[in-house]
């Protein structure tokens, strides 16, 4: 409920924002990335993820591996759009949505006779992303994000596969049985390259990120049909963006 209550929230906002720019066209107006603005980036994800470290320590195949390993960090690519930015005198608004892929990967390896097994484990924290943000002019070419806000959509994914040498032996794959709304706040710098048109954007933004269940979906093998708190807590997420607008 809370979070259906963020969204009315943010599309209210926007709602009530698009009238002034005919009432007040003097000092409103969209400026950099438009209606037809779009961005690409790079991100780095924290998460813990409690559920997940547990099952490889217990679920490995073959002998004991060699070392231990637990998912941390995740990376990724970011591509979106800003649906409007509205310029006034001493701040701006915009509003934006984006996809997102965010992917870590790790591996065990173990000697087993005169071959070696491999256990891969795969941890996808896909999500679409939609967010206000709220900002001030600092300097000709540098806008200060004060505050950006966003709904997350996640989409998640755990697989482990495991290798003798080159051959695949088996793969296990688990999904939730639905996909969870989560939130995210942040902050950041807009460095305009050429103004109106080109610019490079840095966010640091708190995840609030939490998955209670995810279930085996894979038939290759039967692994524990469940994980439980797969994903405890989100992290810190830094992005680094380049945006291409079209002014109106």
């Amino acid at each position: 409920m809370k979070n259906n209550s963020f969204i009315k929230k943010i599309t209210l906002l926007i709602i009530i924002l698009f009238p002034f720019y005919s009432v007040y066209p003097q000092t409103f107006g969209f400026g950099c990335l438009g209606l037809s603005g779009f961005y690409a980036g790079f991100s780095e994800q924290q998460y813990k993820v409690d559920g997940i470290n547990q099952y490889i320590k217990l679920n490995y195949y073959g002998p004991v591996p060699k070392s231990n390993v637990e998912f941390k960090k995740g990376t990724g690519y970011r591509i979106g759009a800003n649906i409007f930015r509205a310029k006034f005198d001493n701040f701006f608004i915009s509003a934006k949505g984006y996809y997102q892929f965010i992917k870590e990967n790790l591996e065990q390896n173990a000697n087993d006779q005169n071959s070696v097994i491999k256990n891969k484990y795969q941890l996808s924290l896909n999500h679409w992303g939609l967010a206000l943000d709220v900002g001030v002019p600092l300097f000709a070419l540098v806008d200060f994000k004060v505050v950006e806000g966003g709904v997350v959509f996640n989409n998640i994914e755990f697989v482990h596969t495991t290798f003798r040498d080159v051959n695949q032996l088996s793969e296990i794959k688990y999904e939730p049985q639905s996909n969870k709304v989560n939130y995210y706040v942040a902050t950041g710098l807009i460095i305009h390259i050429v103004p109106d048109y080109i610019s490079l954007e840095g966010t640091a933004s708190y995840n609030f990120l939490k998955v209670d269940q995810i279930d085996l979906k894979s038939e290759l093998l039967t692994g524990p049909t469940k994980i439980s708190n797969p994903v405890s807590k989100g992290g810190l997420m830094t992005t680094v963006q380049l945006n291409i607008g079209f002014p109106l």
